[in-house]
């Protein structure tokens, strides 16, 4: 199922449309909509011609209020003005909501949209994927030959092969040196998405779930 998300802005007429747009266009298994807070009712025909020049314009896309969406059920927010984070509504479930302004367009040059187009790409898609990307979950357990752990959800075999590769060649910070005299073999199997780490030695369970909690290369610091 696609995850759905809301992109606000005050008239609705710029960069709120031009998000939407851009979200469908390059985001796989998200499907984005726009309101305003202040809906000017109209699109603006510079904000259109933008997105029709990478064939990325749809006429289903259009100037409206939150009441318009009511039915639909949003897996994020996005507030793209400042007018739209101060007014950002209530919704009946917990929605996560991210705040990502940009200067309107509105009322300038033809070029001021192009650079709004550009800036929206640059800044606001990544982030969106960000937020919407599966968390990685981590799973350790006792094995004959030591212990094991299982990475499932936003995780690439990669980074478990970057982890091990940082800890064989002395890199690793996050475990301690009696730990790592207990490993004698580490063995990456899976594929993205579902991982599994193998140590072999004589280490508990306890002593990798300290050690993983401050790896820099799954939590990113």
């Amino acid at each position: 199922m696609n995850k759905k998300v809301l992109v606000m802005c005050t008239g609705n007429s710029c960069r709120s449309i031009i998000g939407e747009a851009l979200i469908n266009a390059h985001l796989d298994g998200v499907e984005a909509y726009s309101c305003g807070v202040a809906p000017s009712g109209k699109v603006n025909p510079n904000a259109k011609k933008v997105l029709e020049a990478h064939g990325e314009w749809n006429e289903k896309y259009s100037s409206k209020h939150l009441d318009a969406l009511s039915q639909i059920d949003f897996d994020l927010v996005v507030t793209v003005c400042d007018h739209a984070k101060e007014t950002c509504p209530i919704f009946a479930k917990p929605t996560p909501n991210i705040h990502v302004g940009f200067e309107d367009p509105d009322g300038k040059g033809y070029d001021a949209f192009e650079a709004t187009y550009a800036e929206i790409t640059e800044v606001l898609l990544p982030q969106v994927k960000e937020v919407l990307a599966p968390k990685m979950q981590k799973s350790v357990f006792k094995t004959a030959e030591g212990v094991g752990i299982n990475f499932t959800g936003g995780v690439q075999k990669q980074q478990i092969v970057k982890m091990v590769e940082n800890c064989a060649t002395g890199a690793c910070e996050c475990m301690s040196d009696e730990t790592k005299k207990k490993i004698s073999n580490m063995q990456v199997e899976g594929k993205d998405g579902d991982v599994e780490l193998k140590l072999s030695g004589d280490m508990s369970k306890e002593e990798i779930e300290s050690a993983l909690a401050r790896s820099k290369v799954l939590n990113k610091v």
